[in-house]
């Protein structure tokens, strides 16, 4: 929800938020959520150490609020992505995922639920 001044400056605009994110290849299946989305990628924390380069199979679940009738819709959006960034916290890894494999439908509804939260 909250841009900051480096985020401005992004061409594809990213939003700190939590969804739910599914992310898994032939070796795991982890179910975690975001700490920032914007079309092209996303962050998130992990509990395993997923090396750079690792290709994943991503679902995640865009929380809308409709304002008409107060109720949240719920939007699937599956693509294939790629570690780009590991770093370990305490106990945990923060890792960035670039969508390598997104059809533009996927893509213009993250960029659509972007552009609503920012504007709030």
């Amino acid at each position: 929800m909250k841009l900051n001044r480096q985020d401005e400056r992004r061409s594809h605009p990213r939003v700190e938020t939590t969804l739910p994110l599914r992310i898994k290849n032939p070796e795991f299946d982890i179910v975690t959520s975001t700490k920032n989305i914007s079309s092209v990628g996303a962050y998130c924390q992990v509990d395993r150490y997923l090396a750079p380069l690792t290709k994943l199979d991503i679902a995640l679940v865009l929380n809308q609020q409709n304002n008409s009738n107060n109720n949240t819709n719920s939007i699937k959006v599956r693509c294939r992505g790629v570690v780009v960034r590991t770093e370990q916290a305490i106990d945990k890894y923060n890792i960035a995922i670039f969508f390598n494999d997104i059809a533009e439908p996927e893509k213009e509804k993250i960029n659509s639920f972007v552009k609503n939260l920012s504007s709030i």
